[in-house]
C-alpha cells in the first residue's frame, strides 16, 4: 500500500465535509463559543459590579460633601463640620515633608517582608493630595479613671487604695507601679532617695519604676474619621490630587518597576489622650490608638504607557495591602503612639535625654560543682565541660552578653564585667535578670547547666545593690519552676542610676545663668509653678501643683544638663546616637562632561538610577554596633534610627559613622564617613544636634546626627576605662628575677588571642629582633591575656617547660606600666588552663619576670591578619583608611561644627616596630592620605614610575573606585574573592567554640 493510499485512508477516518464530521465540528465550535462567552460574561459581570460599586460610593460621598457644605452654611451646622471646613482649607497647604517619617515607617515594614523576586523597595514619594480627611464625629470621654494607679497585676486601683500613692506617675518616664511584696516594703523603708536624684525623682520608694506620666490635666476624645478620594481622570496630574504613594520595586537584574498607589478610601475610629500644660502650646503628650483595624482601600497602577488597575493581581495587591495593614496594626489598641506635641511644634526631633534609666553592672567570677556537660566514653576519658555564662532578660529571652568559653575546666574562673542599660521597656515588663551557665559544643546545641534569676525591681530598690555592687553566691536552678540543679555561681551585681545635675554642671550650664545651686533651682521651679496655677479652680490644687512642680523640675534639669558639658568626675554613662537624615547624597563623578549641567534641584536626578542605595553603620571605639535599613535610590535618605550604649569614658571614646552603598555582586563601597571624638563633640554641651560633611568615600553629602550623654553614678577604676581593641607594646627588655639559668637562656614566645611575637635571650634579659619593640594585636581586651612561653629547641616540636600569664584587664590605656608576674612550671595541662581561666595558682612557681607594657587603644596595621578572617574587622579597617585619607579635612570640620579653637590630634603616623609613638590611634589607619591621583614625580618618571606609584597607592585608588576598580568586572571579581575568604573563615568557625555574641544591632 502506497503512502498516498495510507494517507487517504487515515484522513478518511475524519472527513470534515461528511455529515458526521460537520456535526462534530459544529459541536466543538459551539463548546468553544460557550466557554469564551461564559468567561467574557463572568469577566464583564465582575467589571460591571466593581464599576457600579465605585460609582455608587463616589456618588454617596459626593452627596455627603454637598450636604456638609449646606450644613456649614446653615445656622445650625453639624458639630464636626466646622472642623472639616478648617481641614479642607489647611490640608492642601500642609508641607508633604511632615509625612516623611510615615513614609519611612511604611518602607521599613515593606523591606521586612519582601518577596523573593524583589531585591529592594522604595517609597519615593508620599503626598496627602488636596482632598482632606473628614471628621465624622467627636465624642468626649470621661476622665475619672485617669488618676488611678496601676498595680503589679495590671489592675486599676480604687481611690481609697491610691491615698498613699500621690506621687505616682508625676514625671514622664519616672512613674512607678506599686509593689505588693512585704519584703520590698521593708527594704524601701531604708531607702530615702530615687536613683535619679536632683532630676525630678520621687522621695518615697513604695513603688516600682515604670509607668508614663498620665496624671494631671488632660482630656480624652474618641474621633471617627474617613477619607474618600474624588473621582479623577487617568492622568497622573489629576490622580495626584488624591492621597497617594509612589513606590518603586527593584527586581533582580536591575529591573525598576514603578507603581502608583492611590488611597481610595479609609474609615476608622481612634482615641486620643491629650495632656494639658500651663505653658504654650498648652499641650504636651498626645497618645493615639486605633479602635480596631482601619478599613483601607487602595488602587495600584503601574507607571507604564498602558497601565491598568492591577489591584486584583495577587503580587501587588497582597503585598501592598498587607504592608499598609501591618503599618496600621502597629497603632491598634492595646498598642499606641505617643507624641510630644511641644517638641513637634517647636521643631525638636532629637532627644534631650537618654531612654535608659540606669545601668546594671554584672561581674561573673567563677562557678563550681555543676554537672558535666560532655559525657565521654566510660573508662577512657573523664567528663568535662566547656563553659561560658550568658546574661540577658528572662522575658525577652535573647542574651545581651556572654563571657568567653573556658575549655575543659570544671572550676572555671572568668573575672569578666559587663554593663547592661536598663530602659523603660524592661521596667514596664517587670523583667528579671537571667544569668545562665552553658556548656559549649562545637557541632551540637549547647547544654544548659543551670540558671540564676533576679528581679530587676529588687535590684533597683535594694539598698545593697542600688548604687553599690553586691557579691553573691547562688545555687543553680533549672528552667522549670522549682527545679534545682547542682552547682554554684559566684558573681556580683549592682544598679547605678543616672546622675542628677551636678554642681560642676550647674556652674557651666547655659540654660539659665541665674541659677547656681540646687536650692535655687528648686525654689525658682516652685515659684514658677505657683504662678502658673494661681488661677486654677479645681477643688484640691495640691496634687495638681505637686504634679506641675515635678514636671517643671524634671524638664528644667534635663535642659540644664544638656546645656552643660559632661562631668569629669563621672565619665562613665549612657550615650544615645540618632542618625536623622542625609541631604544632597550623590556619587562622585569619575570624569567631567561639560555638556551635562549639574542641576541639584532636578527631581529626576534626585531619584535616578545612578543614585546610591545607602545604609549607615554606627561604630563605637572601632566596633560596629548598629546598622540602619537600606534606603534605595534616594538623594535625601531619611533614617531617624539609632541606638543607646553604655560607654566607659566619654573623654576617650570615639564614634564613627560609615555610609555605604548597597550593591549587587560588589563589595558595598563607602560613600563617606564621619569620625567624632566625644571630647570634641561634648566640649560645650552634653547634647548636640549637628550636620557633618561626608569624607573619604565615593560620594558627597551631609549627615545630620544628634547625640546625648548622661552620666551614671558609677566611678570605675582607670583600668576599666579603656577600649576592647588595641595593640599591646612591650616597651623595653623583659627582665627575670629568681629564675634559673636554664630558663633565663631560653627564648620567649609572646602571644595574645590574635597575634604572636618572639624575643631572644641576652645577658640582661630578653630583647626583640634588632632591639625593636614587640607589638601584638589584641581583640576583646577585657577577656584576653598575654601568654609568655619559655621555648626550648629540640629535634621535632619545641617544648614549653615554663610560662607566665598577664591579664590585660589590669593594664590601663596609654599608660606605661611594668608588671611583675610569676613564672609557672608547665605540667598537668597548666598552660592550657592559664590560656582561658583567671586562676591565681597554676602549680609550682619557678620565679618572676618583669614585663614593661603599654596598651594603645584602637585598631592598627597589626590587625591586618585578623581583618582577612573577620568581615567586621575588614570593614573597620576600610573605614579607618578613609579616616586617615581625609584626616585634616575631618578634624577641621569637627572643629568648625563645635567652635573648637584647638584641635588635638590623637592620631599617629607610625606603625613600625621600635617606635615610641602609638602604633595605632583612635582614628589610625593604614592609608597614606593620597587623594587617589598620581604624584608629579611618578608622571615625570614615565610608565615605570607610574606603575610603581599606582602599586603604592592602589588601595586608596581602588577604595575610591578609580584605577582598575572603575569598572564593574574587576569589582565583581574582588567581591567573589572576598566572599570566598570569609566563607572559609565562617566554615572553620562552625567547628570552634563560640560565645553567644549579640552581634550588630539592626534597625527594627
Amino acid at each position: 500500500m502506497g503512502f498516498a493510499s495510507i494517507l487517504g485512508t487515515r484522513v478518511g477516518l475524519f472527513d470534515p465535509f461528511s455529515v458526521k464530521g460537520m456535526g462534530v465540528s459544529i459541536a466543538m465550535m459551539a463548546s468553544t463559543v460557550a466557554i469564551l462567552g461564559g468567561f467574557a460574561i463572568w469577566t464583564l459581570r465582575g467589571w460591571i459590579e466593581n464599576k457600579v460599586a465605585e460609582v455608587w460610593r463616589n456618588e454617596v460621598w459626593e452627596a455627603e460633601r454637598e450636604q456638609g457644605q449646606k450644613d456649614a452654611e446653615s445656622d445650625t451646622p453639624e458639630s464636626a463640620q466646622w472642623l472639616n471646613s478648617i481641614l479642607a482649607s489647611v490640608w492642601p497647604l500642609v508641607n508633604p515633608d511632615l509625612f516623611t517619617s510615615l513614609a519611612d515607617t511604611l518602607e521599613d515594614v515593606m523591606q521586612a517582608s519582601l518577596p523573593k523576586m524583589v531585591r529592594m523597595i522604595s517609597v519615593e514619594d508620599l503626598g496627602q493630595g488636596s482632598e482632606s480627611l473628614r471628621i465624622l464625629g467627636v465624642r468626649w470621654l470621661p476622665m475619672g479613671l485617669a488618676a488611678s494607679s496601676v498595680s503589679v497585676d495590671g489592675q486599676l486601683r480604687s481611690g481609697s487604695e491610691d491615698d498613699n500613692s500621690k506621687n505616682d506617675r508625676k514625671v514622664q518616664g519616672e512613674g512607678e507601679v506599686q509593689d505588693q511584696s512585704e519584703q520590698c516594703k521593708e527594704k524601701d523603708k531604708a531607702t530615702n532617695q530615687d536613683g535619679d536624684s536632683g532630676d525630678g525623682g520621687q522621695e518615697d520608694q513604695n513603688f516600682a519604676e515604670g509607668m508614663e506620666a498620665e496624671e494631671g490635666g488632660f482630656v480624652n476624645f474618641e474621633i471617627a474619621f474617613a477619607y474618600r478620594a474624588r473621582a479623577a481622570g487617568k492622568s497622573l496630574k489629576t490622580r495626584a490630587k488624591n492621597a497617594h504613594l509612589y513606590l518603586v520595586f527593584y527586581l533582580f537584574g536591575g529591573i525598576r518597576f514603578p507603581v502608583w498607589v492611590e488611597l481610595r478610601g479609609i474609615v476608622g475610629t481612634l482615641r486620643m489622650r491629650l495632656q494639658l500644660t500651663p505653658d504654650p502650646p498648652f499641650c504636651a503628650l498626645c497618645t493615639l490608638t486605633f479602635l480596631g483595624q482601619p478599613n483601607v482601600d487602595l488602587s495600584c497602577v503601574p507607571l507604564t504607557r498602558k497601565g491598568l488597575n492591577v489591584m486584583d493581581l495577587p503580587f501587588v495587591s497582597g503585598f501592598v495591602q498587607s504592608s499598609v495593614n501591618a503599618a496600621m496594626a502597629e497603632y491598634v489598641a492595646p498598642k499606641s503612639l505617643t507624641l510630644d506635641l511641644k517638641d513637634m511644634i517647636v521643631g525638636d526631633d532629637f532627644k534631650k535625654d537618654t531612654d535608659s534609666r540606669g545601668v546594671l553592672v554584672v561581674m561573673i567570677k567563677r562557678a563550681w560543682g555543676f554537672k558535666e556537660g560532655d559525657e565521654k566514653l566510660a573508662g577512657l576519658v573523664g567528663s568535662s565541660s566547656d563553659t561560658y555564662v550568658a546574661v540577658g532578660w528572662a522575658k525577652f529571652g535573647k542574651p545581651v552578653w556572654s563571657t568567653r568559653v573556658i575549655v575543659g575546666e570544671m572550676d572555671p574562673v572568668w573575672e569578666e564585667t559587663t554593663f547592661i542599660p536598663v530602659g523603660h521597656d524592661e521596667i514596664n515588663a517587670d523583667e528579671r535578670l537571667r544569668v545562665q551557665l552553658w556548656d559549649s559544643d562545637r557541632t551540637t546545641a549547647d547544654d544548659d547547666l543551670g540558671t540564676v534569676e533576679v528581679s530587676l525591681a529588687d535590684l533597683m530598690k535594694d539598698p545593697e545593690t542600688k548604687g553599690k555592687v553586691l557579691d553573691r553566691k547562688d545555687g543553680l536552678s533549672g528552667m522549670k519552676p522549682g527545679e534545682s540543679l547542682p552547682g554554684t555561681l559566684e558573681w556580683s551585681i549592682g544598679y547605678f542610676a543616672k546622675t542628677g545635675i551636678l554642681p560642676e554642671q550647674l556652674q557651666r550650664q547655659t540654660e539659665d545663668k541665674s541659677i547656681g545651686s540646687i536650692e535655687e533651682l528648686k525654689r525658682k521651679v516652685s515659684e514658677t509653678a505657683d504662678r502658673k496655677l494661681r488661677e486654677a479652680t479645681v477643688k484640691d490644687e495640691s496634687e495638681e501643683l505637686s504634679q506641675q512642680k515635678a514636671q517643671d523640675l524634671h524638664t528644667t534639669t534635663t535642659h540644664m544638663i544638656a546645656s552643660a558639658p559632661p562631668s569629669s568626675d563621672y565619665p562613665s554613662g549612657l550615650l544615645s546616637i540618632m542618625v536623622h537624615q542625609i541631604s544632597d547624597l550623590e556619587l562622585a563623578k569619575k570624569n567631567k562632561n561639560p555638556d551635562v549641567a549639574d542641576d541639584g534641584d532636578d527631581k529626576e536626578e534626585q531619584e535616578g538610577d545612578d543614585l546610591p542605595s545607602s545604609y549607615c553603620h554606627i561604630i563605637l571605639n572601632h566596633t560596629k554596633i548598629f546598622r540602619t535599613r537600606t534606603k534605595p535610590k534616594n538623594s535625601q535618605p531619611f533614617f531617624n534610627a539609632g541606638t543607646e550604649r553604655f560607654i566607659r569614658d566619654w573623654r576617650n571614646t570615639e564614634v564613627a559613622l560609615a555610609i555605604r552603598d548597597a550593591r549587587v555582586h560588589e563589595d558595598d563601597p563607602i560613600l563617606g564617613i564621619v569620625v567624632l571624638p566625644l571630647d570634641h563633640v561634648f566640649k560645650h554641651r552634653s547634647q548636640v544636634n549637628a550636620s557633618y560633611p561626608l569624607f573619604g568615600g565615593i560620594g558627597y553629602g551631609r549627615i545630620r546626627i544628634s547625640m546625648v550623654f548622661r552620666s551614671v553614678q558609677l566611678q570605675l577604676p582607670k583600668e576599666l576605662l579603656g577600649w576592647d581593641y588595641g595593640t599591646l607594646e612591650v616597651t623595653s627588655d623583659i627582665r627575670s628575677r629568681d629564675l634559673s639559668q636554664a630558663l633565663s637562656s631560653l627564648r620567649l614566645k609572646l602571644r595574645t588571642n590574635v597575634s604572636k611575637g618572639k624575643m631572644s635571650s641576652t645577658d640582661d634579659g630578653w630583647k626583640g629582633k634588632k632591639d625593636a619593640h614587640v607589638h601584638l594585636a589584641v581583640r576583646k581586651r577585657y577577656c584576653s591575656n598575654l601568654i609568655i612561653e619559655f621555648r626550648r629547641n629540640r629535634l621535632g616540636p619545641d617544648t614549653t617547660p615554663a610560662f607566665a600569664v598577664i591579664w590585660l584587664q589590669n593594664i590601663p590605656d596609654e599608660e606605661p606600666r611594668t608588671v611583675t608576674v610569676p613564672v609557672w612550671k608547665n605540667r598537668d595541662h597548666s598552660l592550657k588552663r592559664a590560656e582561658s581561666s583567671c586562676d591565681r595558682d597554676f602549680g609550682e612557681k619557678l620565679g618572676y619576670v618583669e614585663v614593661p607594657l603599654r596598651f594603645w587603644p584602637g585598631l592598627s596595621g597589626y590587625h591586618k591578619a585578623l581583618a582577612s578572617k573577620d568581615e567586621n574587622i575588614h570593614d573597620m579597617v576600610e573605614v579607618l583608611d578613609c579616616a586617615n585619607a581625609d584626616k585634616e579635612a575631618r578634624e577641621e570640620a569637627i572643629a568648625n561644627e563645635h567652635d573648637a579653637t584647638d584641635s588635638s590630634n590623637s592620631d599617629s603616623d607610625s606603625q613600625q616596630s621600635g617606635q615610641t609613638e602609638p602604633p595605632s590611634s583612635k582614628a589610625k589607619t593604614s592609608g597614606d592620605g593620597n587623594d587617589g591621583g598620581y604624584t608629579l614625580t611618578a608622571l615625570n618618571k614615565g610608565p615605570v614610575g607610574q606603575i610603581k606609584d599606582y602599586t603604592a597607592h592602589k588601595g586608596e585608588l581602588h577604595r575610591r573606585h578609580r584605577g582598575l576598580m572603575q569598572w564593574k568586572t574587576p569589582r565583581t571579581m574582588k567581591w567573589m574573592k572576598t566572599k570566598a575568604e570569609h566563607s572559609g573563615s565562617r566554615l572553620s568557625a562552625r567547628f570552634a567554640h563560640k560565645e553567644r555574641d549579640t552581634g550588630i544591632e539592626m534597625e527594627s
